[in-house]
Protein backbone atom coordinates (compact mmCIF):
# COMPACT_ATOMS: atom_id res chain seq x y z
CA UNK A 1 0.00 0.00 0.00
CA UNK A 2 2.90 2.48 0.60
CA UNK A 3 4.63 1.82 -3.10
CA UNK A 4 0.81 2.24 -4.31
CA UNK A 5 0.44 5.40 -2.28
CA UNK A 6 3.89 5.97 -3.86
CA UNK A 7 2.76 5.59 -7.07
CA UNK A 8 -0.15 7.93 -7.17
CA UNK A 9 1.17 10.71 -5.69
CA UNK A 10 3.99 10.58 -8.56
CA UNK A 11 1.30 9.67 -11.40
CA UNK A 12 -0.36 13.21 -9.50
CA UNK A 13 2.67 15.07 -10.02
CA UNK A 14 2.91 13.82 -13.98
CA UNK A 15 -0.70 14.79 -14.68
CA UNK A 16 0.03 18.21 -13.14
CA UNK A 17 -2.33 17.85 -10.07
CA UNK A 18 0.81 18.63 -8.08
CA UNK A 19 3.26 20.62 -9.19
CA UNK A 20 6.72 21.43 -8.49
CA UNK A 21 7.01 23.13 -4.89
CA UNK A 22 3.25 22.19 -4.23
CA UNK A 23 2.55 21.25 -0.27
CA UNK A 24 1.67 17.47 0.00
CA UNK A 25 -0.68 17.07 2.43
CA UNK A 26 -0.45 13.63 4.35
CA UNK A 27 -4.45 13.37 5.29
CA UNK A 28 -5.69 15.40 1.64
CA UNK A 29 -3.70 12.54 0.25
CA UNK A 30 -4.79 9.73 2.45
CA UNK A 31 -8.54 10.87 1.97
CA UNK A 32 -8.34 11.09 -1.92
CA UNK A 33 -7.05 7.83 -2.34
CA UNK A 34 -9.07 6.12 0.69
CA UNK A 35 -6.93 4.84 2.98
CA UNK A 36 -5.00 5.71 5.85
CA UNK A 37 -2.91 8.25 6.69
CA UNK A 38 0.41 5.69 7.72
CA UNK A 39 0.82 4.75 4.63
CA UNK A 40 0.34 7.97 2.72
CA UNK A 41 3.20 9.03 5.43
CA UNK A 42 5.50 6.09 4.61
CA UNK A 43 5.23 6.96 0.83
CA UNK A 44 6.25 10.83 1.80
CA UNK A 45 9.01 9.58 3.60
CA UNK A 46 10.01 6.88 0.67
CA UNK A 47 9.84 9.98 -2.37
CA UNK A 48 11.80 12.28 0.12
CA UNK A 49 14.65 9.21 0.37
CA UNK A 50 14.33 9.19 -3.63
CA UNK A 51 14.29 13.20 -4.20
CA UNK A 52 10.73 13.88 -5.33
CA UNK A 53 9.78 15.68 -2.39
CA UNK A 54 11.53 17.63 0.04
CA UNK A 55 10.96 18.33 4.09
CA UNK A 56 11.60 21.78 5.30
CA UNK A 57 10.75 22.92 8.87
CA UNK A 58 7.86 24.53 9.65
CA UNK A 59 6.28 24.20 5.77
CA UNK A 60 6.13 20.49 5.79
CA UNK A 61 6.60 18.24 2.58
CA UNK A 62 6.59 19.75 -0.92
CA UNK A 63 6.87 18.10 -4.21
CA UNK A 64 10.51 18.69 -5.33
CA UNK A 65 11.31 22.04 -7.21
CA UNK A 66 12.04 22.24 -10.83
CA UNK A 67 14.48 24.43 -12.29
CA UNK A 68 16.54 24.78 -15.77
CA UNK A 69 19.57 23.72 -13.37
CA UNK A 70 18.87 20.57 -11.88
CA UNK A 71 16.95 19.48 -15.00
CA UNK A 72 20.33 19.47 -17.04
CA UNK A 73 21.97 17.67 -13.91
CA UNK A 74 19.45 15.07 -13.83
CA UNK A 75 19.61 14.42 -17.55
CA UNK A 76 22.94 14.49 -18.23
CA UNK A 77 23.00 11.53 -15.40
CA UNK A 78 20.16 10.09 -17.25
CA UNK A 79 22.15 10.34 -20.34
CA UNK A 80 25.46 8.67 -19.03
CA UNK A 81 23.29 5.33 -17.55
CA UNK A 82 21.19 4.92 -20.95
CA UNK A 83 24.64 5.03 -22.84
CA UNK A 84 26.09 2.94 -20.71
CA UNK A 85 23.28 0.31 -20.98
CA UNK A 86 23.09 0.43 -24.17
CA UNK A 87 27.14 -0.40 -24.66
CA UNK A 88 27.00 -3.50 -21.99
CA UNK A 89 23.90 -4.70 -24.31
CA UNK A 90 26.03 -4.43 -27.60
CA UNK A 91 29.06 -5.92 -25.85
CA UNK A 92 27.51 -8.79 -23.87
CA UNK A 93 26.42 -10.89 -27.49
CA UNK A 94 23.69 -10.37 -29.93
CA UNK A 95 20.62 -8.78 -29.92
CA UNK A 96 18.52 -11.24 -30.46
CA UNK A 97 14.64 -10.46 -30.88
CA UNK A 98 14.19 -12.53 -28.19
CA UNK A 99 16.27 -10.69 -26.03
CA UNK A 100 15.44 -7.34 -27.07
CA UNK A 101 11.36 -8.62 -26.85
CA UNK A 102 11.19 -7.48 -23.53
CA UNK A 103 11.69 -3.47 -24.56
CA UNK A 104 10.02 -4.31 -27.90
CA UNK A 105 6.87 -4.74 -25.71
CA UNK A 106 7.42 -1.90 -23.57
CA UNK A 107 7.39 0.56 -26.85
CA UNK A 108 4.63 -1.41 -28.26
CA UNK A 109 3.22 -0.12 -25.06
CA UNK A 110 4.41 3.12 -25.14
CA UNK A 111 2.74 3.60 -28.60
CA UNK A 112 -0.52 2.05 -27.47
CA UNK A 113 -1.35 4.60 -24.45
CA UNK A 114 0.65 7.70 -25.97
CA UNK A 115 -2.59 8.54 -28.28
CA UNK A 116 -4.78 8.53 -24.93
CA UNK A 117 -5.62 11.47 -22.98
CA UNK A 118 -3.82 10.07 -19.27
CA UNK A 119 -0.92 12.16 -19.24
CA UNK A 120 0.47 9.31 -15.75
CA UNK A 121 0.18 6.44 -18.27
CA UNK A 122 1.80 8.18 -21.09
CA UNK A 123 5.09 9.04 -18.68
CA UNK A 124 5.06 5.65 -16.93
CA UNK A 125 5.12 3.93 -20.14
CA UNK A 126 7.75 5.82 -21.39
CA UNK A 127 9.34 5.47 -17.75
CA UNK A 128 8.97 1.64 -18.79
CA UNK A 129 10.94 1.61 -22.00
CA UNK A 130 14.23 3.54 -21.05
CA UNK A 131 14.00 1.54 -17.77
CA UNK A 132 13.89 -1.92 -19.66
CA UNK A 133 17.31 -0.60 -21.73
CA UNK A 134 18.59 -0.62 -18.16
CA UNK A 135 17.50 -3.95 -17.08
CA UNK A 136 18.25 -5.51 -20.24
CA UNK A 137 21.91 -4.26 -19.83
CA UNK A 138 22.36 -7.25 -17.27
CA UNK A 139 24.26 -4.12 -14.80
CA UNK A 140 21.96 -4.65 -12.02
CA UNK A 141 24.04 -1.56 -10.37
CA UNK A 142 23.16 0.40 -13.40
CA UNK A 143 19.62 -1.05 -13.13
CA UNK A 144 19.38 0.15 -9.54
CA UNK A 145 20.66 3.54 -10.46
CA UNK A 146 18.16 4.24 -13.08
CA UNK A 147 15.66 3.07 -10.57
CA UNK A 148 16.96 5.94 -7.97
CA UNK A 149 16.08 8.70 -10.42
CA UNK A 150 12.98 7.20 -12.68
CA UNK A 151 10.73 9.43 -10.39
CA UNK A 152 12.37 12.24 -10.55
CA UNK A 153 12.23 11.87 -14.31
CA UNK A 154 8.71 11.17 -14.30
CA UNK A 155 8.19 14.90 -12.93
CA UNK A 156 10.28 16.60 -15.43
CA UNK A 157 8.85 14.17 -18.03
CA UNK A 158 5.40 15.27 -16.60
CA UNK A 159 6.04 18.70 -17.11
CA UNK A 160 7.36 17.89 -21.37
CA UNK A 161 5.32 14.89 -22.26
CA UNK A 162 3.33 17.16 -24.55
CA UNK A 163 6.09 18.78 -26.11
CA UNK A 164 6.50 16.62 -28.81
CA UNK A 165 4.51 14.67 -31.04
CA UNK A 166 3.53 10.99 -29.90
CA UNK A 167 3.99 9.33 -32.69
CA UNK A 168 7.91 10.87 -33.22
CA UNK A 169 8.95 10.10 -29.90
CA UNK A 170 7.43 6.07 -30.24
CA UNK A 171 9.16 6.41 -33.62
CA UNK A 172 12.79 6.95 -31.80
CA UNK A 173 11.91 4.39 -29.67
CA UNK A 174 11.75 1.66 -32.13
CA UNK A 175 15.24 3.06 -33.98
CA UNK A 176 17.06 2.79 -30.96
CA UNK A 177 16.13 -1.31 -31.05
CA UNK A 178 16.22 -1.59 -34.81
CA UNK A 179 19.74 -0.32 -34.55
CA UNK A 180 20.70 -2.67 -31.60
CA UNK A 181 18.64 -5.70 -33.67
CA UNK A 182 21.06 -5.15 -36.74
CA UNK A 183 24.24 -4.80 -34.33
CA UNK A 184 24.93 -1.05 -34.85
CA UNK A 185 26.00 0.12 -31.57
CA UNK A 186 27.38 3.71 -33.00
CA UNK A 187 23.94 3.80 -34.84
CA UNK A 188 21.63 2.96 -31.44
CA UNK A 189 23.87 5.48 -29.16
CA UNK A 190 23.31 7.93 -31.86
CA UNK A 191 19.47 7.50 -31.85
CA UNK A 192 19.29 7.89 -28.55
CA UNK A 193 21.49 10.64 -27.93
CA UNK A 194 19.07 12.17 -30.63
CA UNK A 195 16.02 11.17 -28.48
CA UNK A 196 17.04 12.54 -25.37
CA UNK A 197 18.10 16.03 -26.46
CA UNK A 198 14.47 16.72 -26.44
CA UNK A 199 14.95 19.04 -23.13
CA UNK A 200 17.58 21.14 -24.19
CA UNK A 201 15.35 23.53 -26.15
CA UNK A 202 12.38 23.67 -23.22
CA UNK A 203 12.56 26.16 -20.10
CA UNK A 204 11.32 23.87 -17.61
CA UNK A 205 11.24 27.26 -15.14
CA UNK A 206 8.73 29.04 -17.27
CA UNK A 207 6.37 25.20 -18.14
CA UNK A 208 5.94 25.51 -14.41
CA UNK A 209 4.74 28.75 -14.17
CA UNK A 210 1.93 28.09 -17.35
CA UNK A 211 1.20 25.17 -15.13
CA UNK A 212 0.53 26.75 -12.12
CA UNK A 213 -1.44 29.80 -14.12
CA UNK A 214 -3.40 27.27 -15.98
CA UNK A 215 -3.98 25.45 -12.69
CA UNK A 216 -5.07 28.56 -10.82
CA UNK A 217 -7.83 29.73 -13.61
CA UNK A 218 -9.37 26.12 -13.80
Amino acid sequence: MVEQAAEAIVAAAARGIFLPGDRLVEAEIARDLGISRVPVREALRLLESQGIVVSTPYKGMRLMQITNRNVAELMRVRTALETLALREISGSGPATPERLAPAWRAAERYEAVSSGPDAAAIVAADEAFHGELCRLSGNGVLHGLWLSVARQLSVVWGLGHDVRPKPRIAQEHREILERLSRGDAAGAQAALDAHLAWHEDLDFERQVERRRLGKNRA
